[in-house]
C-alpha cells in the first residue's frame, strides 16, 4: 500500500533537499510551487512501468533521458499523481524544454550528477529526508512484517496446527504466535533460530513444493508432525513456501484451499524483500543481458545503469545447478530467485540468467573478494537446488567493453569443471586453466576435423570395433613422459607388455611417437576424448593387443 507521511514529526519538505546540499546529492532545476511541499519517500520508476500511486514521494526517474518523449509524459503523471518532485540527469541535453514542462504541469525538478549511479542518489536522497524526520522508500513493510505474520495467525487458528513462511534459504521470515495450536520441537527450533535445519530430507521436501502446483503432505517422520506445504510464487518465479502442521484429524479440500490463498495473499510481501525497487531491478538486469551477448549501450553508460562507478573494478560470478538431459528448466529460475535475494544483502549490482546458469556482477577489490561472495552465494544456491551446483569466479576487470572476455571466461570455467563431483568448491581461471585450454583446442578440432591425426582417429575406432586398449595404453604412458615403470604400473601391466603394446601401435597405425610433435599432437587428441578422468571408454575388454 502507498507510503504515507508521519504523523507524528514535523512535515518534511523540498526545501531539506534544496538546502542541505553536504547530504542530498539532487539540485533544484524548477520548483513551480516553491519548496515548501511535503515530501515523504522515494520512489525509482521504468518509464515502461504503470506510475504507482504515491502521493508525495520524490521520483527517480531512471533509464531515459529529458529529451525523450516518454520523460515528459512521465513528468505529466506524476503531477497529476500529486508526487512533490521528480529527479533527472541531464546527460548532456538542454533541460530548458523539460522545465518548462514542469512549470507548467506545476511540480519540481531535481537534477542528479550524471556520474551517480542511481542507487547513491536514491541513497542520498533517503538519508537527507531521514536525517529531518522523512524518508525511505515507499511501498508495504518488508518481509516478515506485520502482514506476514497476522497471515500466519489468521492461517493457524483456521487450521489448528502452528504456520512458518520460510522464503527460499529455507529462513523463517514470519510465523504464527497463536497459543493452543498443535507445534512440535523441529517448528520451535526454527522459530527459535529464525530457519529451519539444514538437512538433506529437508532440501528434497522443499524441491517437491516448489515443483507443485498445489498443497504437498508429508507424514510424520520421527519428532516432525504431520505438515502441508505449498509454494509461494509471483507468477512463475518461486519466492518462498508456507507450511503449516496439520491438526490429529488431518486437512481436507477446504483446508488446503486456505494453504493457496494465504500464499497468493504472502507472496507480493516476499517480492518487496528484495532491497532494490522491482523497476531499478528490471533495468540491471536487462543491462547486464545486453552486455553479456555485446548488444547493449556503451562501456560507459551500461556501467553507470548497473552503478559502477568509473575505474571500479569488478567480476563476473557465474552459477550453474546441474542440469541432467531431461531436467525441469525451473531450477534454474529457482537458483536465479536464491541468487537475486543473496545479492540483496551485498553489494552485487546485477543479476541475470541465460540458458544453463546465472551471471552475477559484483563489483570487487580483486579476486579473493569475489571468491567470497561466490562461496556464500554457492551455499544459498546448493542449499536450494542441490550439491550438484558449481559456481565461477573471473579476473577482476574496469572497462565493460571487455564483456565478451568476461563471459567466455566464466563459461569456460564452468565447462571444464562439468564432470567434477558435487561439492566442488568455486573455481577460477587459475584453478582450471589447463582443463579450458584443452577444451578450447579441442573446439578447434572439432570445428576443423581435416586438424586431427588420423593415425589416432584409427587407433581410436580399432579400440571401439575391436575392443583393445591402445588408447589408454598410449595415455598413460604419454602422461607419464616416457616412464615405462610409472605407466605400467597405472595400467597394472607388466612392463614388457607396455613395450609390446607401444610397437603395435607404431605397427598398426604408424604413429611415430619418437616425434615430440608427433607425441603432443596424438596426447592432445587423445586427451580430448577423454573429458572426464583422462580414459577413454571402450565397447568391450581389452584384447590381448
Amino acid at each position: 500500500m502507498p507510503a504515507t507521511l508521519s504523523e507524528n514529526r514535523d512535515p518534511v519538505t523540498l526545501e531539506v533537499l534544496a538546502r542541505d546540499t553536504d547530504v542530498s546529492p539532487v539540485r533544484v532545476l524548477v520548483a513551480p510551487k516553491g519548496l515548501d511541499v511535503r515530501v515523504g519517500g522515494t520512489v525509482i520508476h521504468d518509464p515502461e512501468e504503470p506510475l504507482p500511486p504515491v502521493p508525495g514521494a520524490v521520483l527517480l526517474l531512471v533509464g531515459v533521458g529529458i529529451g525523450d518523449p516518454r520523460a515528459h509524459e512521465v513528468l505529466r503523471r506524476a503531477a497529476a499523481g500529486e508526487f512533490a518532485a521528480v529527479v533527472v540527469k541531464r546527460r548532456g541535453h538542454d533541460p530548458e524544454s523539460f522545465a518548462e514542462a514542469a512549470r507548467a504541469c506545476g511540480i519540481a525538478v531535481f537534477t542528479a550528477d550524471d556520474a551517480m549511479p542511481w542507487r547513491d542518489v536514491d541513497a542520498g536522497v533517503s538519508c537527507a529526508l531521514a536525517a529531518h524526520g522523512g524518508g525511505g522508500t515507499t511501498g508495504a513493510a518488508p518481509a516478515g512484517g506485520e502482514e506476514l505474520f497476522a497471515l500466519a495467525d489468521a492461517l493457524a487458528a483456521a487450521l489448528g496446527g502452528s504456520v512458518a513462511i520460510e522464503d527460499l534459504d529455507q529462513n523463517v521470515v514470519a510465523h504464527s504466535t497463536v497459543a493452543g495450536v498443535r507445534i512440535d520441537s523441529v517448528r520451535t527450533w526454527g522459530i527459535l533460530h529464525r530457519r529451519v535445519p539444514d538437512v538433506p530430507e529437508q532440501r528434497r521436501q522443499y524441491r517437491q513444493v516448489l515443483a507443485a502446483d498445489g498443497a504437498v503432505r508429508f507424514p510424520a517422520m520421527g519428532e516432525e508432525l504431520p505438515r502441508a506445504a505449498v509454494a509461494i510464487r509471483a507468477g512463475a518465479l518461486p519466492l518462498g513456501t508456507l507450511w503449516a502442521i496439520e491438526p490429529e484429524e488431518g486437512i481436507d479440500a477446504d483446508d488446503e484451499r486456505r494453504l493457496l490463498d494465504a500464499a497468493r495473499f504472502a507472496a507480493p510481501h516476499l517480492l518487496r524483500a528484495l532491497n532494490l525497487p522491482e523497476a531499478e531491478r528490471r533495468m540491471r538486469r536487462d543491462t547486464l543481458r545486453a552486455v553479456l551477448h555485446r548488444s547493449g549501450p556503451p562501456a560507459d553508460e551500461a556501467a553507470d545503469l548497473l552503478g559502477l562507478r568509473p575505474g571500479t573494478e569488478f567480476c563476473l560470478t557465474a552459477f550453474a545447478p546441474a542440469l541432467p538431459a531431461g531436467a525441469d528448466p525451473a531450477l534454474l529460475t529457482q537458483a536465479e530467485w536464491v541468487l537475486m535475494r543473496h545479492c540483496a544483502a551485498h553489494r552485487a549490482t546485477a543479476t541475470v540468467a541465460a540458458a544453463h546458469a546465472v551471471y552475477v556482477l559484483l563489483p570487487a577489490t580483486g579476486q579473493a573478494a569475489g571468491r567470497r561472495f561466490a562461496d556464500g552465494a554457492l551455499a544459498a544456491v546448493r542449499r536450494s537446488v542441490g550439491d550438484g551446483a558449481r559456481a565461477a569466479v573471473s579476473g577482476p576487470y574496469t572497462d565493460l567493453g571487455r564483456s565478451a572476455a568476461l563471459r567466455r571466461e566464466v563459461d569456460g570455467i564452468l565447462r571444464a569443471t562439468t564432470h567434477q563431483g558435487p561439492g566442488r568448491p568455486v573455481a577460477t581461471t587459475s584453478d582450471v586453466r589447463h582443463r579450458i585450454l584443452l577444451d578450447r583446442l579441442g573446439d578447434e578440432l572439432e570445428r576443423d576435423a581435416w586438424l586431427r591425426p588420423p593415425e589416432v582417429d584409427a587407433l581410436l575406432a580399432h579400440d571401439r570395433d575391436q575392443g583393445t586398449d591402445y588408447a589408454n595404453t598410449a595415455i598413460a604412458w604419454l602422461d607419464a613422459t616416457g616412464d615405462i615403470a610409472s605407466a605400467a604400473a597405472r595400467l597394472k601391466l607388466h612392463p614388457n607388455t607396455l613395450r609390446h603394446r607401444l610397437r603395435r601401435i607404431r605397427e598398426l597405425f604408424h604413429l611415430e611417437l619418437d616425434d615430440p610433435d608427433v607425441r603432443l599432437a596424438a596426447w592432445l587428441e587423445l586427451r580430448r576424448a577423454a573429458p572426464a578422468d583422462g580414459s577413454v571408454r571402450r565397447a568391450a575388454e581389452p584384447g590381448r593387443g
